[in-house]
């Protein structure tokens, strides 16, 4: 992922995705939000995998705060609000621009709840609504994982083009996740009846 961010920079609009992009690349907001986006989502991604270390939540509380707090502004103030401007110009028109756009949302709601659990100090629901939320910035990692299977089965699906396979890895890259997390959330309440 990081080789991935580091392309982009310097400024090249002849790299990976900005190739697909050549119509709006170089205007505005878009070239910005798109660097906001690639930076913010990448400390996002940090950030967040700290929190589900025991080492960091029981024996560094307060890095564990810390983290938590750098996640979840800067989900808020700055990788979810270019990731909305980014979302409405998507490659492969209406049904991939209401997924992205989905994402922001669900993914705005997610990290909310996250921090409105916290500062209630409700830990439990905190702790699912931030599985929740770190699911959906995986999205950045598992829609490129879609994207290369959807690729390796390409040759044996003739209608299988890369735009309909970006639509596919923009709906997949998210809610696959989100049902993953919520599996997961569902075996921990699971755990905790049987105790």
């Amino acid at each position: 992922m990081v080789k991935i961010c580091l392309a982009y920079f310097p400024w090249q609009t002849d790299q990976n995705f900005l190739l697909l992009k050549q119509d709006i690349v170089d205007t505005q907001p878009w070239q910005f939000a798109f660097k906001v986006h690639v930076i913010a989502s990448s400390f996002v991604l940090i950030a967040g995998l700290t929190q589900f270390f025991h080492l960091f939540r029981n024996k560094l509380p307060r890095l564990h705060q810390l983290s938590g707090w750098l996640y979840i502004l800067t989900i808020l103030i700055f990788a979810l609000p270019s990731g909305f401007i980014l979302a409405l110009s998507a490659s492969g028109g209406i049904f991939t621009q209401i997924s992205f756009v989905l994402l922001c949302i669900f993914w705005g709601i997610s990290t909310v709840h996250a921090l409105h659990y916290a500062l209630k100090k409700q830990w439990l629901l905190h702790r699912d609504w931030v599985i929740r939320s770190f699911a959906l910035s995986l999205s950045a990692l598992s829609l490129r994982t879609w994207k290369m299977l959807l690729y390796q089965l390409q040759p044996y699906f003739e209608w299988l083009t890369p735009v309909h396979i970006y639509q596919l890895e923009s709906w997949l890259g998210w809610v696959i996740n989100l049902l993953i997390a919520e599996i997961i959330i569902i075996n921990f309440h699971q755990k905790k009846l049987n105790k």
